[in-house]
């Protein structure tokens, strides 16, 4: 049986559902290994969300910053796993993995992959010298032989500033399962009448998902109760009066208090394809959102939600869903039929299938 090994220094969030939701799978037809590391956000079971085939390696020195002795340490360890396992197919996940990894591997010897999972240059938390440099090293690893792929068509456009050998594979949530999650959250849900509309947001308070701007709309609108579901270093900014920040909940707890609201804002001051968002879409709840690349390549504006480049165009926005609830229910609609037809673990697996015999990694 042939051998796929994935690397990644943040087995966490987006980057823990894609492994997952691809090596799936692949444990049916290979034997697949995942080399990782893990961070703060990295539930305590998380090998209990994977198929009981696949076989977990952990990396020593891999951290999110750059630090040289310990980048060196995730250099030598990577090559060591890789000369152990001798694996067919490597997919390194993430800007870091990718970078050390490329390095670390004969990309003359090994079929390679390298999924960025949003590039660091990209990141507006960064100095504009700091993200130069970022898409420097992007430049001169991409002189190893490697092929990468994008989780979105925005993050596609923007690999052509660091690499000739790009292509896109959207990524996708488990229909199936988010079935059984919606299921089991109905005994969450609030059994009372609401007396206010809910705006809900979801994801760690930190400075990428704008809990500013959340805030000030907030403070826009003194009669809707907003609720951030989640928390984080930044949870001190919303300090309006209306907005509730619940800590981090169960799965299901957490869909139950998007089912319960009026509409899910999503303001990220920069963004790769959100794995909460598109579960919201398949939820069919009407979405607002920015205009960062990973919301607006799934939110066709006036069509399957809106798309936001200002506060003034936020608070429209907001009014006019509110206004008019045939026109978010239609929405809503509308997102969880592009899931169901487009963003779903079974899509991509297809389209990773073709690459696979288009690289000759069959039997």
């Amino acid at each position: 049986m042939k051998k796929i090994l994935h690397i990644t220094e943040c087995l966490g969030s987006g980057v823990l559902n894609y492994i997952k939701n691809i090596s799936t799978w692949q444990a049916a037809e290979y034997d697949v290994y995942v080399a990782y590391a893990t961070r703060p956000e990295t539930p305590e079971n998380f090998r209990e969300q994977f198929n009981s085939k696949i076989h977990f390696i952990f990396v020593e020195g891999f951290t999110r910053e750059i630090e040289p002795n310990n980048d060196l340490r995730a250099f030598f360890n990577i090559k060591k796993i890789v000369r152990r396992i001798r694996p067919d197919l490597i997919h390194l996940h993430s800007t870091k993995a990718g970078v050390i990894g490329r390095w670390a591997i004969n990309c003359n010897k090994f079929k390679v992959l390298y999924s960025p999972h949003a590039y660091s240059f990209l990141m507006m938390n960064c100095s504009k010298t700091k993200r130069n440099m970022y898409k420097l090293i992007e430049k001169i690893s991409d002189k190893k032989k490697c092929l990468t792929i994008t989780d979105i068509d925005g993050e596609l456009e923007a690999s052509r500033q660091v690499t000739k050998h790009a292509i896109c594979i959207a990524n996708g949530i488990n229909p199936d399962e988010m079935d059984t999650v919606i299921t089991n959250a109905q005994k969450y849900r609030c059994k009372k009448k609401k007396n206010k509309p809910v705006i809900t947001m979801l994801g760690k308070i930190v400075e990428q998902k704008n809990p500013y701007l959340f805030n000030e709309l907030a403070s826009e609108f003194k009669d809707i109760n907003f609720v951030w579901i989640g928390s984080g270093p930044l949870k001190n900014v919303l300090d309006s009066p209306n907005v509730t920040i619940t800590g981090w909940l169960s799965r299901e707890e957490a869909i139950a208090r998007i089912m319960d609201s009026d509409i899910f804002l999503f303001p990220s001051a920069w963004e790769s394809l959100s794995i909460a968002l598109m579960e919201v879409m398949y939820i069919g709840k009407p979405c607002i959102v920015s205009d960062a690349d990973g919301n607006k390549d799934v939110i066709r504006n006036g069509k399957n939600g809106i798309v936001c480049k200002c506060k003034s165009e936020y608070i429209n926005a907001i009014n006019e869903l509110l206004l008019d609830s045939n026109k978010a229910i239609a929405y809503g609609k509308e997102a969880r039929q592009d899931i169901i037809n487009k963003y779903n673990v079974y899509s991509m697996e297809n389209e990773y299938k073709k690459l696979f015999l288009d690289i000759h990694l069959n039997y």
